[in-house]
């Protein structure tokens, strides 16, 4: 069973990886700056196939996948905006914090893709009822991030819209 206990029996996995530096501070308030090489699986799940026999294309999941990880590889993730708080402090990148990270990223551009293919096929990525990522940083630790399956589509507008 897949996310919620919602009967998904297809799935669909692509992997990539990326590397990055980025500093952590604890309750000690001393810095520690470290680096990382994860490999991220983003699978994506549904109950049924959609268009042509397939959940989604694998060539347009990994593509996907590859312009996330272009957005954090060989980067210094203290610089990017996209990890400060609004009082201008740093968040820690954990791995819990990357896996959420990579999830909205690819989220956001399969739902992009889902809108161009939904007016040529009547049904885009319609079949696709939930994605898990899984970011390991090492082979003895990870972490993942999901939301629960939505029956009704990870991509369509009533999904989007709560």
């Amino acid at each position: 069973e897949g996310s919620g206990g919602v009967s998904m029996p297809f799935s669909v996995c692509v992997k990539d990886r990326m590397m990055y530096s980025h500093t952590f501070t604890f309750d000690d308030g001393v810095p520690f700056t470290t680096g990382c090489t994860a490999v991220v699986t983003a699978t994506l799940e549904g109950a049924a196939l959609g268009p042509y026999d397939i959940l989604v294309d694998i060539l347009v999941a990994q593509r996907l996948l590859r312009e996330v990880m272009e957005l954090y590889d060989h980067k210094n993730l203290d610089a990017l905006q996209e990890f400060a708080r609004p009082d201008g402090s740093r968040r820690n990148t954990t791995v819990e914090v990357m896996a959420q990270a990579v999830y909205r990223q690819l989220h956001s551009r399969l739902q992009a893709h889902h809108h161009s293919v939904l007016a040529t096929d009547g049904k885009g990525l319609g079949a696709v009822t939930a994605m898990h990522i899984k970011l390991e940083e090492s082979d003895v630790a990870l972490a993942s991030y999901w939301e629960e399956a939505r029956p009704e589509g990870l991509f369509s507008a009533r999904a989007v819209g709560s």
